[in-house]
């Protein structure tokens, strides 16, 4: 019973992992949609404020306000990708396009070959009696993933993707343009599958589904992105090698609750220890620690301003149940779906 309980999950999963990739055009328009709403409407209403009229369906500016909304946030991307490109390099990049793309993937590669050298050199031969060899497997793991026919995969994939995004981002366009409309035409769809009181618990409980998704999105994407910069600038002043990796792999594990900090201090740990010794490695442990004090009493509530207000044992259940399907996507992804599963818990007992 309890393997085919396993078994039906795991399916379900796969069955929406499948659905996902199928409609993922759609599904980036809607996000992008999502998440530039909000700035969109906020410089609209900076720079039009008073020219629009009550009776216009799409107020004035709108597109405008998308187009600079989504400059700014190329902007954006573009000056945190060349202060990466800087703390990679360890100056500015002045030789042109291609060679800075060479530079990073030797840096990349070099950190490959490093971690394999490492296993192969620390890690027992044997474990035990058994033949298991974690030296050899995961060696030959990470050549696998770094040979040429699995470069030329990513690159078709890193195609397939930029396509997918950028139709995705014409459909966000487009539904910013026009919401009223497609808002207007999802309010019809509901009042006319749904009766009028569970239209409004629907539409209700949907308001507060987007405010803890909104609370989550901004703060996992501008904590993050602040915790891998701050990691990633500590490091490399302490002197600890691929600092920027370390960092990223911080800002990444950053979003889960309670480990992920804890978790990004191991390699920053093991590859301070085996290069510099070990206060070198205690001194990295403890910047980490530092940023994620900072980051936990100061940085996160500043830009997320509130909790999505979930009991600490609803988040260590929902870690264990995504995780053991997912994995580190799962656990990306526990704490909006925690927050929405109370929500809808909540809705549901109130009724009765």
């Amino acid at each position: 019973m309890d393997n085919f309980f396993v078994e039906l999950c795991t399916a379900f999963w796969q069955l929406v992992a499948a659905v996902l990739r199928a409609f993922a055009p759609l599904l980036i328009g809607l996000t992008l949609a999502y998440l530039f709403n909000a700035p969109a409407e906020w410089i609209r209403r900076k720079l039009f404020a008073g020219q629009e009229t009550l009776s216009a369906a799409r107020p004035r500016g709108r597109i405008v306000s998308i187009v600079i909304a989504y400059a700014l946030a190329a902007l954006v991307l573009f000056l945190v990708v060349y202060a990466f490109l800087i703390l990679i390099l360890g100056a500015l990049p002045a030789d042109g396009f291609y060679a800075t793309v060479q530079a990073v993937y030797a840096y990349f590669e070099n950190a490959a070959r490093d971690v394999s050298a490492f296993i192969e050199k620390y890690l027992p031969a044997k474990l035990g009696a058994g033949e298991l060899d974690p030296a050899e497997m995961l060696s030959s793991w990470i050549e696998k993933h770094f040979s040429l026919e699995k470069v030329a995969a990513a690159v078709s994939a890193a195609v397939g993707g930029a396509v997918n995004f950028f139709i995705g981002l014409v459909a966000s366009i487009y539904l910013l343009r026009d919401k009223e409309f497609f808002l207007l035409l999802w309010q019809k769809f509901l009042a006319l599958i749904l009766k009028q009181n569970v239209h409004g618990q629907v539409n209700e409980t949907l308001s507060e589904i987007n405010r803890v998704l909104t609370t989550f999105i901004k703060g996992a994407l501008v904590d993050s992105l602040i915790v891998a910069l701050l990691s990633s600038i500590v490091l490399s002043a302490l002197g600890v090698r691929f600092a920027v990796v370390i960092g990223l792999i911080g800002g990444l594990l950053n979003i889960i609750p309670y480990f992920g900090p804890f978790f990004s201090m191991v390699p920053a740990f093991l590859v301070a220890f085996f290069s510099r010794g070990l206060l070198s490695a205690l001194t990295a442990v403890l910047a980490l620690f530092l940023i994620q004090q900072l980051d936990s009493n100061f940085i996160y509530p500043r830009i997320v301003g509130q909790s999505v207000g979930l009991h600490p044992l609803f988040v260590l259940l929902s870690l264990a149940v995504l995780g053991h399907f997912g994995g580190i996507v799962g656990m990306l992804l526990a704490v909006p779906a925690a927050g929405i599963i109370q929500i809808l818990i909540k809705k549901w007992a109130y009724r009765y």
